[in-house]
């Protein structure tokens, strides 16, 4: 028997004709979207694989093809439906037929429905497994218990370079005064690539010296934000030792990043706003001590003063007042002296005027009784009488001259001092320490105080 052999056009034909019998009605298939890719012609070309599939399950895929003319109707669901997009790692569930395509000589699914409300749940389900996950290890609230620094000037961003999102937040940063330091971390924010770059991304910019990090992107599909509710991605982002401010751009639904993060925004100018207003605000409490402080001082200053014045005031009148005392009491103690000394002095004058006059009337009854005797005598005794005379004149210049001596005021002129005790007693032996003297010479008389004395037949001063 002759074993036929199959031409190839003739083969092409015959597999079409076989899955259009076994599969002749459109079927759903589910699974995970992989090589996504567009055609110049509109058309839209993936692979359909085995969500997390491993051995066996991680070769099967299936070629997937979506036409220019359903395509718009496929996204247009999609987008009324949940703001959802075709992206690589998102699991769908969509209706077609299977066609063998000759030309290429591969068979491939023609999809030309979806339904969104499995994409919604999946999306949903992993969300809720991560953050499961994360909760039973304690990461939800670990970033949010960090303190936010009082001043965070250098901040860590994470987000696509010169993206919308980076323009957002430096020029955010850049009008306010403060001198804002940004470290940017290039990151893929959505496609296949995401999560390995995010998380790459954010574990450089964690070991950098800085006080806060920025994790954002502009808005977009719910498909656009997978990478934000990856685990692994969640994991960095808690485990991170500063504070994390994440802004994905979405106003309604909340990713898993959204919920380890220390704080959440909707925009990424809103981040930045929230930096410039954290340390705005410690400025204007700076501020506010430092004009606290400075009226405080001013009023304790014044006050200061005002005391300083006060006292000045009181110490000046009780100077003059004491100045004047002293002066009073000097003035009385001067007149006293005067007084004393004009009492001494009279006194010594009228006893010296005494003697001199008892002595000169004592010479001349001597010298009468000598001349009587003289003129009885005979003239042989007349030269004695002379010389009789002449010893009685000599004695008594001798006399007169010793008169003049002991006067006060000789004394006086020879360099010697009369002192006196307070009461004008004549001081004749060294006084007790503490007496007050008033002493009187040639010129003057002058006070003194007795610190010391010696007294004769005593070696110890005293």
């Amino acid at each position: 028997m002759a074993v036929h052999t199959w031409a190839v056009d003739e083969l092409c034909g015959a597999v079409s004709e076989a899955i259009q019998v076994v599969f002749p009605d459109e079927l759903w298939i589910r699974g995970e979207i992989k090589g996504l890719r567009r055609s110049p012609a509109g058309h839209l070309y993936f692979d359909l694989i085995e969500p997390n599939a491993k051995g066996r399950g991680a070769d099967m895929r299936i070629s997937v093809v979506a036409f220019r003319g359903p395509l718009r109707g496929i996204e247009a669901v999609l987008k009324k439906v949940g703001d959802l997009k075709l992206e690589d790692g998102i699991e769908v569930r969509i209706r077609g037929r299977l066609d063998y395509y000759p030309p290429q000589g591969r068979i491939q699914f023609l999809m030309n429905a979806i339904d969104p409300r499995y994409t919604l749940g999946q999306l949903a389900a992993d969300r809720d497994r991560v953050l499961q996950v994360l909760a039973a290890e304690g990461l939800l609230e670990r970033n949010r218990m960090l303190a936010m620094p009082i001043v965070p000037l250098r901040v860590g961003l994470v987000t696509s370079d010169d993206s919308a999102a980076y323009n957002d937040v430096v020029a955010e940063l850049s009008k306010s005064s403060f001198a804002f330091q940004v470290h940017l971390a290039d990151a893929r924010v959505q496609g296949v690539h995401a999560e390995e770059s995010l998380v790459r991304a954010i574990l450089l910019v964690s070991q950098l010296d800085i006080d806060v990090v920025m994790v954002v992107r502009g808005g977009g599909a719910k498909t656009d934000l997978v990478a934000f509710d990856r685990e692994s991605v969640a994991r960095a982002i808690a485990i991170c030792p500063v504070p994390v401010i994440v802004g994905i751009g979405h106003e309604i639904d909340r990713s898993v990043v959204d919920d380890v993060a220390h704080a959440s925004l909707k925009t990424p100018t809103a981040c930045a706003a929230a930096i410039v207003d954290r340390v705005q605000s410690f400025v204007q409490q700076l501020d506010a001590a430092a004009h606290t402080l400075a009226s405080r001082s001013a009023r304790s200053i014044t006050a200061t003063e005002h005391l300083l014045a006060d006292r000045t005031t009181l110490l000046a009148r009780s100077t003059l007042g004491s100045l004047r005392l002293g002066e009073q009491h000097l003035g009385a103690a001067s007149a006293r002296i005067r007084r004393a000394s004009t009492r001494s002095l009279t006194a010594n004058g009228e006893r010296t005027s005494l003697l001199a006059a008892r002595l000169s009337s004592a010479a001349t009854r001597q010298l009468t009784r000598a001349e009587v005797r003289l003129s009885a005598l005979s003239p042989r005794v007349a030269t004695e009488a002379n010389r009789v005379i002449d010893r009685q004149q000599r004695h008594l210049d001798g006399a007169a001259s010793l008169v003049a001596a002991v006067h006060p005021d000789k004394t006086l002129s020879r360099g010697f001092s009369i002192t006196r005790t307070a009461a004008g007693e004549t001081v004749t032996s060294p006084p007790p320490t503490g007496t007050s003297l008033l002493t009187e010479t040639i010129g003057g008389s002058f006070a003194s105080t007795v610190e010391a004395r010696t007294v004769e037949g005593n070696n110890n001063n005293e």
